[in-house]
């Protein structure tokens, strides 16, 4: 690796991290966001590996996009199926789920640190969140898997629902979406929610009965109001989800907020995609609910056709959890209108009042935003 690409990537994120734990250490700090990283899950299929790209909030540029952050730090590639990031403790953990391995690595520089190789009957890591120096992790196999982030070691696993995917905290628990994936021909009949409660390390299992056809995928939360999208498909494989918002340990406590495919949560600002499968750019929309009413309160971003500030594919929305700024992820279309999966994707930053800012190029298939936080005495 050359010097001056490990120089640009140290100082890019120079005393960024994410504390997981509740308590602050020392006086008075003011806490803002000095960047992020897309987590590109790359294309297997087209041998693409995954990557990571970064970009710096005070230079407004990214640091060589379209090249891998993570392979100009370390010489060697990422591995296939790239999924989250999560900042625990100082350091990275990066879920790669088809290379069954958690990378653990500096968040300045991407430097290994070392990592973590799942084994036994809990592996194929997809999710994480991150709470009192402890990392959960999803594993497809059917497990949540508790890491202690001061050893970077497995420390215990639990048995939820099938394929679990998407994980949040909702206050001392977690939600995780059971999706029932590898079951397609069941029409995902085993899917629905876990509840587990940290302190003792036990769940609740909520089988979907109550919206049948769609199965669990994705979870957001806010730390408190936790919501989980519900997708299927009709013959003709358009996407019909919706979002759920779990509000207890019982069926009837998954209540319906809405169409959409994607989510972010913000304080009381639920952010909803809802993109029509292969639909056309103007038939997605892009809105805004509270998240205790439900009521809709109007599009989270403004766009011009023909213009940087269009999405053509989404592929996720993510919040700058400090500033509100929005990150919205998305594929660029092939001349026949279908998602490029094998060219390089971008991302689109917005403002919380929904104004274009920047548009970056990302690797292949960007999935994720990691945000890279700040602490700055007054």
């Amino acid at each position: 690796m050359k010097k001056l690409t490990f120089w640009l990537l140290a100082a890019f994120m120079t005393l960024g991290f994410t504390a997981c734990d509740d308590n602050e250490n020392g006086g008075e700090a003011v806490e803002t966001i000095s960047g992020f990283y897309t987590i590109n899950g790359g294309n297997k299929r087209g041998k693409i590996p995954a990557s990571l790209t970064a970009y710096d909030y005070t230079t407004g540029e990214s640091i060589k996009p379209l090249e891998d952050a993570f392979f100009a730090a370390n010489g060697i590639a990422l591995g296939d199926g790239a999924q989250q990031a999560v900042i625990c403790n100082g350091k990275m953990y990066i879920a790669m789920y088809t290379s069954n391995l958690i990378w653990v690595v500096e968040p300045e520089t991407l430097k290994i640190i070392s990592s973590i190789k799942p084994d036994g009957d809990a592996v194929s890591p997809r999710a994480m969140a991150a709470k009192d120096n402890k990392l959960y992790c999803t594993m497809y196999t059917g497990y949540v898997s508790e890491i202690d982030a001061t050893k970077d070691e497995i420390t215990r696993n639990l048995k939820v629902g099938s394929n679990p995917d998407g994980i949040a905290l909702a206050g001392n628990k977690l939600v995780v979406a059971n999706t029932d994936g590898m079951n397609s021909k069941n029409g995902y009949a085993d899917n629905g929610v876990s509840i587990v409660d940290l302190a003792t390390f036990t769940q609740v299992e909520i089988k979907n009965t109550k919206f049948p056809g769609n199965h669990s995928t994705e979870v957001a939360s806010n730390g408190r109001d936790a919501f989980v999208v519900m997708q299927s498909y009709d013959e003709t494989c358009k996407i019909l989800p919706i979002i759920v918002k779990v509000a207890g340990n019982t069926e009837d406590d998954i209540v319906k907020v809405c169409n959409g495919t994607n989510i972010d949560v913000w304080g009381n600002n639920l952010y909803v995609i809802d993109a029509p499968y292969y639909g056309k750019a103007e038939n997605i929309t892009y809105k805004v609910y509270d998240v205790n009413s439900f009521a809709e309160k109007g599009q989270f971003i403004k766009q011009t056709s023909g213009s940087d500030s269009e999405i053509l594919a989404p592929n996720g929305v993510f919040v700058d959890p400090v500033g509100g700024d929005i990150v919205m992820l998305s594929y660029y279309l092939k001349a026949d209108g279908t998602n490029a999966t094998q060219e390089p994707s971008y991302a689109n930053i917005y403002d919380n009042a929904g104004n274009f800012k920047k548009r970056i190029d990302c690797g292949v298939g960007a999935r994720a935003v990691t945000f890279i936080h700040e602490k700055i005495a007054k």
